[in-house]
């Protein structure tokens, strides 16, 4: 619950003037510090569809949060998932496009590309079947998200339900999408090439793709979205759970150490 910052009395989170004091309270602190966390400055804000809340995450995601915590849905959640397991799929096949078998042709050796060699079959195919084991463990890292995170919101007082907290974790993740999308052109245009027809360990050809300087620059710009996701997860945080700016803020912070310190622990 968001209080005032003059007499500490629990006020709604849109209000102007705090009941009690009658002090203004239109901005917190923290909010004239980064004016981008500034509140939508109309109290409605028109219903927004799933492809309107993506654009209004990126542009305005004041506005785009007031809408999603008002109207929590799955569909955009769920339409993220498919699209991170879309994108995995084609980091896979970027990856593969930079492994090479060499092959007769015609009596001469060639180095061939194994997306254009008799091996394609198999990575497509793999790229394939991968999309589903991605979908559904976006799944559950949704889940339990939505869970570690309601718990933290409920601790700090908000007020929300489980659905708009899974819709406000959901739709916070669009920026790691995007910042993959990135990363494709990345691994096509540096990421080195492997020449893996002498090779005896394919263990060996992925730790050589994961530890080259490109793979290191995804990291890190991967973890610089994280911090994206914080700044989506305040607005979430404040409109779907009526909280304060400032605790949104703590929230949100405590979320992204685990989120980030999870990341680099995979590694």
């Amino acid at each position: 619950m968001r209080r005032c910052e003059f007499c500490d009395s629990p006020v709604p989170a849109d209000a102007i003037v705090c009941p009690v004091c009658n002090e203004t309270i239109a901005e917190e602190t923290l909010e004239r510090v980064l004016p981008i966390l500034k509140r939508p400055e109309t109290p409605e804000i028109r219903a927004m569809g799933v492809l309107d809340r993506f654009w209004g995450v990126i542009r305005r995601p004041a506005a785009a949060y007031r809408d999603i915590g008002r109207r929590p849905d799955g569909a955009g959640p769920l339409m993220i998932i498919i699209m991170n397991a879309l994108v995995m799929a084609g980091l896979f096949l970027a990856v593969s496009s930079k492994l090479y078998v060499r092959v007769n042709i015609n009596g001469t050796l060639t180095d061939v590309g194994v997306l254009s060699s008799q091996y394609s079959t198999q990575f497509y195919g793999t790229a394939l079947v991968s999309i589903l084991p991605n979908i559904l463990l976006g799944m559950v890292y949704l889940l339990v998200g939505t869970l570690f995170a309601h718990l933290a919101f409920k601790v700090t007082g908000g007020t929300g339900s489980k659905g708009k907290t899974m819709s406000v974790i959901g739709y916070s993740m669009f920026p790691v999408i995007l910042i993959r999308l990135v990363a494709l052109p990345l691994i096509l245009f540096v990421l080195p090439v492997y020449n893996v027809t002498a090779s005896t360990s394919w263990v060996g050809v992925v730790m050589s793709v994961y530890e080259s300087s490109a793979w290191l620059t995804i990291d890190y710009i991967t973890t610089a979205s994280f911090f994206w996701v914080g700044l989506l997860l305040v607005f979430g945080i404040r409109e779907a759970h009526d909280t304060s700016t400032g605790w949104a803020f703590v929230v949100s912070a405590a979320c992204m150490v685990v989120l980030i310190w999870t990341f680099w622990q995979a590694h």
